[in-house]
């Protein structure tokens, strides 16, 4: 029996269609759209409008929108999309001022904490006042329908280039009405900025967990945010607007394992720090289990959200042993995202340099041979990005991530240069150690694809 994963492929080979200038028009002192720079690299998806929403991080001049997005049902599997910015392309458009002078110093951030009025009074007051510069991995809030999304604020361009910090990093917050397929209208719902203290490199802003509590309302929610170059774990109490962070030594890399190959042939060092935090199954208490691990270590570990959610345990005064090693993935094993599978207890790992997705049935051990393989294939150059979404599906995304952050390689558009995927979770562990009904039942995947090209719209 073959287990069939629903394909989108990406091209970047596009002409811009609904932006604010064309191809060769200078902002600053780079074109506003230079095609072998742009490509996917996360995804999120809302299953209630039918939207998927996806970054093109500001790694290199000339990308028009660092947020887009599009709708999944006017596409056939196989087929590339096009994109257009979300919420709109005015947000997502750079500035002539944002280049002046050359690198900036990073403008600092004064204000600390900000009071529940502050929130009202901003998204009236301030909304014109910000721009989307670069964003790696937004994400759907599928219980209360909004987009929440981490802003670097800074235009990074390359290991060589230049550096621009235009904006502090922030979190943005969009709402997702059921229509906005047809109306792409997609209001601001808050938009806080970073206090100063809580970072050092803003451009290592990664992930987000959101962890409702038990019975409570939308604001009842704390956030779970990862910056991979500062090796912290920010916490943010969406209802009372307070900050606080971690810093265990288990967030940091393990520098051994730090050197990664991209597509068999690309050598490189990535000395990463932890990524993103998966939340597990809620207790009584409304606590989880969070999964993490560095991305440049095959270690797993896990701590309790009762901790993280206590500000005065933060940065550092938890007893020893709170942040837990679980054990070990395995050789070239590293993880750019988990993900925790609320029906089934089963952890997905999107491996960046082994090309395969993978899982772990949390009711097991964790060791090599308690692991799973849900995908193998060469097309998983590194896979960016993986989730389920509320309908049972498990997407997951590939991308060229190590090519635009650690070269001045140019991509190549004639062929695809990223990849989204979709398969049912329970096919997806069918056959492998994850699937603890029948672990002993094997199976293959299929995944058509053929040529398609991706634009914006």
């Amino acid at each position: 029996m073959k287990k069939e994963i629903f394909f989108l492929g990406f091209v970047w080979y596009f002409c811009v269609v609904g932006g604010y200038d064309r191809d060769d028009t200078l902002i600053g002192p780079y074109p506003y759209h230079i095609p072998i720079n742009n490509n996917v690299l996360g995804i999120a998806y809302h299953a209630q409008s039918g939207l998927m929403v996806t970054s093109v991080a500001r790694l290199r001049p000339g990308v028009p929108s660092a947020i887009n997005a599009f709708c999944v049902a006017d596409y056939d599997q196989g087929t590339s999309p096009y994109l257009w910015g979300f919420p709109d392309y005015e947000k997502n458009t750079l500035k002539e001022e944002f280049y002046a002078g050359g690198d900036q110093s990073r403008k600092l951030n004064k204000q600390d904490k900000y009071s529940e009025n502050y929130y009202n009074d901003y998204q009236d007051k301030y909304y014109n006042d910000f721009s989307i510069i670069s964003s790696y991995h937004p994400i759907v809030d599928d219980r209360c329908n909004r987009l929440f999304a981490l802003d670097t604020g800074a235009l990074y361009y390359g290991p060589n280039g230049p550096i621009y910090y235009v904006q502090n990093p922030s979190l943005i917050v969009f709402e997702l009405p059921p229509h906005g397929c047809d109306t792409r209208y997609f209001p601001l719902s808050r938009r806080v900025e970073f206090p100063n203290h809580l970072w050092e490199d803003p451009i290592g802003f990664l992930y987000i967990a959101l962890d409702y509590q038990p019975k409570g309302s939308c604001d009842d929610l704390f956030l779970y945010i990862t910056n991979v170059f500062d090796a912290r774990v920010i916490v943010y109490d969406y209802k009372r607007g307070d900050f606080w962070y971690f810093a265990d030594p288990s967030f940091r890399p393990y520098m051994a394992e730090a050197y990664m190959v991209f597509n068999k042939n690309f050598e490189y060092y990535f000395p990463i720090a932890v990524t993103n935090l998966a939340l597990g199954w809620q207790d009584k208490d409304g606590d989880r289990n969070a999964y993490y691990g560095p991305e440049a270590s095959f270690a797993e570990y896990v701590v309790s959200t009762k901790l993280l959610k206590n500000s005065k345990k933060a940065p550092y005064k938890y007893k020893p042993g709170e942040f837990e090693l679980i054990g070990y993935r395995g050789c070239r094993s590293q993880t750019c995202r988990q993900f925790f599978d609320l029906s089934s207890g089963v952890l997905f790992f999107a491996e960046i340099q082994s090309n395969r997705v993978r899982c772990w049935n949390t009711q097991l051990p964790l060791n090599p041979d308690t692991i799973g393989v849900v995908m193998e294939s060469d097309v998983l150059q590194y896979v960016s990005e993986i989730f389920v979404d509320p309908e049972g599906f498990l997407w997951f995304h590939s991308c060229q991530l190590p090519l635009l952050f650690h070269s001045e390689i140019p991509l190549d558009i004639t062929k695809k240069t990223s990849r989204s995927f979709r398969v049912r979770a329970t096919d997806a562990i069918k056959g492998t150690v994850c699937d603890l009904s029948n672990k002993y039942y094997r199976s293959e995947f299929e995944f058509p694809y053929n040529n398609g090209t991706i634009e914006y719209l």
